[in-house]
């Protein structure tokens, strides 16, 4: 072989193994997020995590598809099948969708017997590529903040204990000995309902942490926007209130046993789901005027908001509703197409 000959075969030698290494390096590459970057919102969280809107497009979990990994636009239209795994407790970052596989809850699992290779947290690209592991054990609450995810884990002969992990999943860390729901975490701090030692409002300095008790009381479902905690307060009938940031002026905001809540990304409407046998009913409160609206007589849970819309699903999961978030139309349908009768990279107008 002449010279110029090896020359040529090793330059094309160190090109395949550049480019080769290049490829390996950009799919195992976890890109890094803002420290202040949240995954989704924690009404959203308390309610399932079903949908997640993030830069025009809206993540969630199709029921006419069992539950599979779907997007659509904003406005409800174009949507793509994203992988065929039942997502819950769906996060969004600029470049990845984390999730929980809850393909044992599946109404067509083949596999059902089969639970712990049916669960577990993932990450995939956006465009449902590479799919990563993060936990294999079966885990719910899931939350991005940052560069961290939080959730419950449950581990075969301890329980369900909250965890962080890197958002390569690289670190797992054991954080509380508690099922406690992660949806809460502001300034570096994780507030959390302690249902082992009380029901007030704890913290976890997540540099040093160290716990602690907030605001003492009986809450449940805390969600802090702008100025405001909203919580149920279960000391009253499950009533929904609101108090200041360091739980001054407690108000009722509605004087009903409640069994779910959510508020609009606008925070002016809140959502809510009255408990009350014969007397249920989904309804709508504006917090400007305080003034109430009923949407559905009947049962009904789930609440999620986007930008634009509210989803809620009855209480026999049967049907998943739609309202636009600041009450423009009425309560219509949500029927999303179900990609997996054609190709499931199919998209729909």
């Amino acid at each position: 072989m002449s010279t110029i000959k090896k020359l040529l075969l090793s330059l094309f030698i160190i090109t395949i193994i550049s480019v080769t290494g290049i490829y390996l390096y950009s799919i195992n590459r976890t890109f890094p997020n803002d420290e202040e970057l949240r995954g989704n919102t924690a009404g959203n969280l308390y309610n399932g995590g079903l949908f997640c809107e993030k830069d025009g497009r809206i993540y969630f979990s199709n029921d006419n598809d069992d539950g599979s990994l779907y997007v659509m636009n904003s406005d409800t239209s174009k949507y793509k099948k994203i992988h065929p795994d039942k997502a819950t407790y769906i996060n969004v970052d600029e470049n990845y969708i984390y999730y929980i596989r809850a393909n044992n809850t599946r109404e067509n699992n083949p596999d059902i017997f089969f639970m712990f290779n049916n669960t577990g947290i993932f990450r995939i690209n956006q465009n449902g590529k590479n799919l990563k592991l993060i936990s294999r054990n079966p885990g719910s609450y899931l939350t991005l903040k940052g560069n961290l995810v939080y959730y419950l884990n449950y581990k075969v002969n301890e329980g369900l204990y909250l965890y962080r992990n890197q958002t390569d999943g690289e670190f797992e860390r054991l954080l509380l000995k508690e099922p406690v729901i992660p949806a809460a975490i502001i300034d570096n701090k994780l507030y959390y309902i302690s249902e082992k030692k009380n029901h007030s409002i704890n913290y976890m300095n997540l540099s040093s942490f160290t716990t602690g008790v907030h605001i003492e009381g009986n809450f449940a479902y805390p969600i802090f926007f702008d100025n405001y905690i909203y919580y149920m307060d279960l000391s009253n009938n499950y009533s929904i209130n609101r108090m200041n940031l360091d739980g001054s002026d407690p108000t009722v905001l509605v004087n009903e046993r409640c069994s779910t809540f959510n508020i609009t990304n606008s925070g002016k409407y809140l959502y809510y789901q009255v408990d009350d046998k014969d007397n249920s009913k989904i309804c709508r409160i504006d917090l400007t005027t305080m003034e109430t609206k009923v949407l559905l007589d009947g049962h009904y849970k789930q609440i999620h908001v986007t930008d634009n819309y509210v989803f809620f699903k009855d209480f026999d999961n049967n049907n998943t509703y739609m309202v636009s978030a600041d009450g423009s139309f009425k309560v219509e349908p949500f029927n999303p197409p179900n990609l997996s009768k054609d190709n499931d990279s199919k998209t729909s107008k």
